[in-house]
């Protein structure tokens, strides 16, 4: 019986995503948008082919804003992905983990002022063969770089050179992706 419900499911999340299309997403051959997935699309946006977005995602774009998220990318349920009114890229062939929060918008720290209303607003890029871990936070303008891994629970902020593990507040390479061990600086 179990079977039979992923089954329905997977059926569902593929209706949704040719809704999605029809409203004006442009949706690749198989993705899927999995029920309780929320997206708000803006200008531009596109989900990849085979790409999914699985259950509670929320991935919300506003007036010129708008995300590409590569071929055979997923999402896994919880993400809240903040794009407004920036730019959000994934590549090819990424795996992102549950409960994942990415802000292309978010309060900034001012010296003078309401911090509620001054903001920090970037695009956000995500290369291809790209693995992030479950819970980490993405911040504004930051970049990771085509075959990088992140730790679970990791503060990205900046960019994250191709070809290493990262992990840590606020992410620090801890070692290649080939086992060599990271310097004591970053890369």
């Amino acid at each position: 019986m179990a079977l039979w419900g992923y089954t329905l499911d997977a059926v569902r999340a593929r209706v949704r995503a040719r809704v999605a299309a029809w409203l004006g997403l442009r949706v690749g051959a198989g993705a899927r948008i999995h029920p309780g997935a929320r997206v708000r699309s803006g200008a531009g946006s596109a989900l990849g082919e085979g790409a999914i977005l699985y259950r509670d995602v929320q991935l919300l774009a506003t007036g010129a804003g708008g995300f590409t998220i590569g071929a055979r990318s997923h999402i896994a349920p919880g993400g809240y992905l903040l794009v407004a009114g920036q730019r959000l890229t994934i590549g090819d062939d990424v795996a992102i983990g549950p409960g994942l929060m990415l802000f292309c918008e978010s309060n900034a720290v001012v010296a003078q002022g309401l911090f509620r209303e001054a903001y920090e607003r970037a695009d956000v890029r995500i290369g291809s063969n790209a693995f992030i871990g479950a819970r980490v936070t993405v911040l504004p303008g930051s970049v990771i770089e085509d075959g990088v891994v992140v730790a679970a629970h990791a503060l990205v902020r900046g960019r994250l050179a191709s070809g290493w593990v990262y992990g840590g507040v606020p992410a620090k390479p801890l070692h290649r992706i080939d086992g060599a061990p990271a310097p004591s600086a970053s890369p």
